[in-house]
């Protein structure tokens, strides 16, 4: 398929698709005159799209998608090196939820002081 059926079937644009290209997320079939996108270039982008809603940033993608090549989709290596970036992510929003939670509890604080002054006048 065309990069414009592949972007509706992604719902997603051109330069979105032509950026993960860059970054050797995507790689569609370049033997003809046009690109062609296949159903593994639907696939790599569904994983694209459903790691980085996990919070994993593109570099860490590009870290996978390159092991993957390297040892291919079930290798130990890549199953591994997937595992320590979800650990990793789940570190990051643990620690990014104790942040908020503080955070929460300062507000709630505060919002109780301004809320006696009121009352007090």
């Amino acid at each position: 398929m065309k990069i414009g059926e592949f972007v509706k079937r992604c719902k997603t644009t051109k330069d979105t698709v032509r950026y993960y290209e860059e970054l050797a997320l995507l790689q569609p079939d370049t033997s003809n005159r046009y690109k062609a996108y296949n159903q593994k270039n639907l696939d790599d982008f569904m994983a694209i799209k459903e790691m980085q809603c996990l919070g994993l940033s593109l570099k860490v993608i590009q870290n996978v998608f390159e092991m993957k090549k390297k040892n291919g989709c079930g290798s130990q290596e890549l199953i591994r090196d997937v595992t320590k970036a979800l650990e990793d992510q789940e570190a990051r929003l643990m620690n990014e939820e104790i942040r908020i939670h503080t955070q929460l509890e300062q507000l709630r604080l505060l919002s109780g002081e301004l809320q006696s002054l009121i009352v007090e006048k």
